[in-house]
């Protein structure tokens, strides 16, 4: 029987703030989490496996790893890939296909640039668990006349079971197009591929979608997105651009939320760098906002370029935020004062109840921890 067991090393710290509160293992390489993808990838496998979980399930990776005998490291000094439980220890370090991919994120913004490549490499073990159905050239003329119309290949688009399409323009030169079960597409709806639109999830009428870009599980998206990552459960239901963002689950975007993604001098941006708790030079020209799971925004907020949100932050005000909100924040730029504990459990509750999901006692100890944990960033 497979067991896989994730760990985060001292590098972790620089996937804030999407890591805050949960592992690494759970963020969304492409359209499903690291996690799930690896236990798909090592399925049939009777073995006991501890895998980095800043390690991509590409299939080199995955070569590498079922390759492994008992008691094999892969890896050496903080750079541990994975290991095999055995009785005799032996470290090694696989040749690696020049040809292929081996990720190992460093920074948060590695899941919105990684995107494309995650979807490409789980697009075959997505349709399978999704039972997910591919289009045939035969029905382009059906669906247009249904108003769907599709610039590419229609090979290249995947339905699960209870998918729906209205009528919408999907673009698939660039890459595959795949809907979860009972997702929807609605009406005027844009789409360049490659994208991922997650069970349950709606794409609202009259957005606008540049691939690569993933939405998990129940979620309504709309507006204007440019290659952007939305973990499950997460809202960003009207108008407002996000380019180059992460955002993680339980959010919600007011109307009109926005996020610059690129200065206006096309120079290097700066971002909060959590080690050092300082800005810093990112070596990057393009990033919109990276936002840890339960925070939420206000009508028309406007964050700057790079901007770091970290968990159950409630932003709002007639001006640019600050370019780093602290978990537990209450307030915009004005001012931030503290999200009082008790409040962010309450609606925390509130939010899961709506979905049908109990916040359990088990999870308000979890926030309480991760409270405590954060207080120093908010003094």
């Amino acid at each position: 029987m497979q067991n896989v067991i994730f760990f985060s090393d001292s590098k972790s710290v620089n996937i804030y703030p999407l890591n805050l509160g949960r592992c690494e293992s759970t963020l969304h390489f492409g359209g499903r989490s690291v996690a799930v993808q690896w236990r798909d990838l090592l399925v049939g496998m009777d073995a006991d496996f501890e895998i980095n979980s800043r390690l991509m399930p590409t299939k080199e990776a995955a070569r590498i790893i079922r390759g492994m005998e008992p008691g094999d490291i892969w890896g050496s000094g903080e750079d541990i890939y994975a290991s095999r439980k055995g009785e005799q220890t032996r470290h090694i370090q696989p040749e690696i296909d020049v040809h292929s991919e081996l990720l190992f994120t460093q920074s948060a913004t590695d899941y919105f640039s990684m995107c494309g490549t995650g979807i490409a490499e789980d697009l075959k073990n997505m349709k399978l668990t999704w039972s997910a159905r591919t289009l045939s050239e035969e029905e382009r003329d059906a669906w247009a006349r249904l108003g769907v119309i599709v610039h590419g290949e229609l090979e290249k688009i995947h339905l699960a079971p209870g998918a729906i399409l209205r009528s919408c323009n999907i673009n698939t030169e660039e890459g595959e197009v795949i809907l979860g079960a009972n997702a929807e597409v609605m009406e005027g709806s844009n789409i360049r591929g490659p994208f991922v639109l997650g069970e349950q999830s709606q794409l609202r009428m009259g957005s606008n979608v540049y691939g690569p870009t993933s939405i998990g599980k129940h979620c309504k998206v709309g507006g204007e997105l440019s290659n952007v990552v939305i973990h499950d459960y997460a809202n960003k239901a009207h108008g407002g651009f996000l380019g180059n963002s992460v955002i993680g689950s339980w959010c919600n975007l007011g109307a009109e939320t926005s996020a610059s993604n690129l200065k206006n001098t096309y120079g290097e941006i700066k971002m909060y760098h959590a080690e050092i708790k300082k800005h810093i030079n990112s070596g990057k020209t393009f990033c919109g906002l990276l936002m840890g799971d339960h925070s939420k925004t206000a009508i028309h907020t406007a964050f700057d370029t790079a901007t770091v949100v970290g968990a159950f932050c409630n932003i709002f005000g007639a001006n640019t935020p600050p370019k780093h909100i602290p978990s537990f924040s209450w307030g915009g730029s004005e001012g931030l004062t503290e999200h009082r504990l008790e409040q962010a459990i309450t609606t925390a509750r509130k939010v899961l109840s709506r979905r049908g999901i109990e916040l359990t006692p088990k999870k308000e100890s979890e926030i309480a921890t991760l409270f405590s944990l954060t207080e120093d960033e908010r003094k």
